[in-house]
């Protein structure tokens, strides 16, 4: 049942035993991992990614006594990491400049079904895409972006408090500005970029 299904978020510096002591925690609580998906970014001394996918019957009652259960090993580990549950859809917010593809895309597969989440809103840093989102019954927020409309700095500010507490993911669908590291930093991990051709061979001439 999706109510009874979880996933257990873990990033940290690469070591032996992370894997095993994370089955086997979910072993010992009685939870059956369905998928499991991991990358290291280097041989040696790199950072570690897992995301576990599991059903554990009652989920929605246990969360909180998983979290307590699993602080030590994350303690030891010096992880990053989070348990959620699969039936809370994501909330998304789009990011957009003029070109509608990406946009659209995101919006016929969330009817579908194709994409879990929810669409919240719209932010666009032009004008052009707020009649293609209307009948889809989403949100459109414009925020300029310099040099006509406002700085960089301040365009940030509104753009992040629209989605606090609004989106739970942003996905840049063609959204032509380079995100500040300010930005990027209070939405660490939590920031997908759609990009119109493969990086970085083939960037295109001056994209920025």
């Amino acid at each position: 049942m999706e109510a009874d299904r979880g996933r257990l978020v873990v990033s940290c510096d690469d070591r032996p035993g992370i894997v095993a002591a994370v089955s086997a925690f979910l072993f010992e609580r009685g939870a059956n991992i369905i998928h499991s998906d991991q990358h290291s970014t280097a041989r040696y001394d790199g950072e570690f990614f897992l995301r576990v996918e599991f059903e554990l019957p009652g989920l929605a009652f246990q969360v909180d006594d998983l979290e307590r259960g699993f602080a030590p090993i994350a303690h030891r580990y010096g992880m990053d990491w989070r348990i959620v549950e699969a039936a809370r859809r994501k909330r998304l917010a789009i990011f957009v400049s003029r070109e509608d593809h990406c946009l659209l895309e995101l919006l016929w597969q969330r009817r579908s079904g194709d994409v879990e989440a929810d669409i919240a809103l719209v932010v666009g840093n032009h004008e052009s895409l707020a009649e293609t989102v209307a009948p889809w019954g989403v949100p459109f927020h414009h925020v300029p972006v310099g040099p006509d409309g406002a700085s960089k700095a301040e365009a940030e500010r509104r753009q992040l408090d629209m989605i606090d507490g609004a989106a739970d993911v942003i996905v840049l669908a063609r959204y032509m500005q380079i995100l500040s590291p300010a930005f990027v930093a209070r939405w660490q991990n939590r920031i997908i970029n759609i990009h119109h051709s493969f990086l970085p061979a083939f960037a295109g001439a001056s994209p920025y």
